[in-house]
């Protein structure tokens, strides 16, 4: 298991004792607010200071100057095509494995914070935004639900998915 603190660094727990890594081991910032393992089983934690790939034996960190849209990495996902998707302060990053592209409310993202992203049964990206509700990525073009469409709040935190394929939308 694997904890992310704000400001403690990000600490794995093998069911007997805890590790923890922090900047000295080469992680971006202390400050750990999302965690992912994509399919090759890195672990990726998106911090304060960009996102660290760990492959198990070293991290390594991207930033804005590699691309991504805002250091300030809130959510993480995976999509089903292998992209890794970064929820950030100044919108959202798409990594391919060689480069980031960057969505904002320029591309029709209905706000540029992004603090959940979930992917839906038929391969939709939802992101959840502090205020602008969510936005649905069909793969070309941004469509937003807000309260106007029955969202509790346009400030969405969370999204899960079920086991039958609903998602579920936590606000404030």
């Amino acid at each position: 298991l694997w904890f992310g603190t704000n400001g403690g660094g990000v600490s794995r727990y093998d069911g007997q004792s805890f590790r923890t890594f922090t900047t000295a081991h080469g992680l971006a910032s202390n400050e750990v607010w999302s965690i992912a393992e994509d399919k090759t089983g890195n672990l990726w934690f998106g911090t304060s200071a960009g996102v660290s790939r760990y492959d198990g034996k070293s991290f390594r960190t991207f930033t804005t100057s590699h691309g991504l849209a805002q250091n300030d990495v809130w959510s993480i996902t995976e999509d089903k095509s292998g992209n890794l998707w970064f929820g950030t302060e100044g919108g959202v990053s798409r990594y391919d494995g060689q480069s980031f592209r960057t969505f904002t409310t320029a591309q029709g993202l209905s706000n540029n914070y992004i603090r959940s992203i979930r992917e839906d049964k038929l391969g939709n990206l939802w992101f959840g935004t502090l205020g602008g509700g969510v936005s649905r990525f069909d793969g070309k073009s941004f469509s937003t639900f807000t309260t106007a469409q029955g969202l509790a709040n346009n400030f969405v935190r969370s999204i899960t998915r079920d086991k039958t394929g609903n998602l579920w939308f936590g606000t404030m």
